[in-house]
């Protein structure tokens, strides 16, 4: 306790010692030799003219434009779709028919028409439809291997139960499809 307020008497005496000897040498201490620059001559420039309030200068000395209203960087609009867009769009797009009369438990596990809600499935779907219009080309023969691949695709989807409720837990491994290796 007795250390802090011989700090504090410390200070006290030192800040009035500085100001008796700015006060007893008023002249020395205002006078600044136009020839030595300062640290606060050399922070501005020179000027002719004060510059208005809120400008702004960079590095070369140039004002800044500064916009009145605060604007982001980064301003994308969404482009406008008409109705006819999104019709044409939805009529393209082809859908696969679904049949009215009741499929039997055999032929629902082997029917594309409805997938189930497993990324699997999902996947088995796209890469048959692939393979599907490969060999369905009128320019190209399909190869031996895409059909061999389609034929194998299409075991794995009735495995997977993908055209029902979708596969369990065991089955992706069970029905995973593996190729044979010819080993010599």
């Amino acid at each position: 306790m007795l250390a802090h307020h011989f700090d504090i008497v410390r200070s006290v005496s030192i800040l009035a010692l500085v100001t008796l000897f700015l006060a007893t040498n008023p002249t020395q201490a205002r006078q600044t030799d136009e020839s030595e620059p300062t640290l606060g001559s050399l922070s501005q420039p020179k000027q002719n003219q004060p510059l208005p309030l809120g400008t702004l200068l960079d590095s070369d000395g140039k004002p800044i434009n500064i916009p009145n209203q605060p604007q982001s960087a980064f301003e994308y609009s969404a482009p406008t779709v008409t109705s006819t867009e999104i019709q044409k769009n939805q009529t393209t797009k082809p859908t696969k028919t679904s049949k009215s009369k009741k499929l039997t438990r055999k032929q629902q596990l082997a029917s594309r028409v409805q997938v189930a809600n497993d990324p699997n499935c999902r996947w088995l779907d796209k890469r048959m439809d692939q393979l599907e219009a490969l060999s369905s080309g009128k320019q190209n023969k399909p190869a031996q291997y895409q059909i061999d691949e389609l034929s194998a695709r299409q075991k794995e989807w009735q495995c997977l139960k993908c055209g029902a409720e979708g596969p369990d837990q065991n089955d992706y491994s069970r029905c995973q499809y593996r190729r044979e290796t010819i080993t010599r």
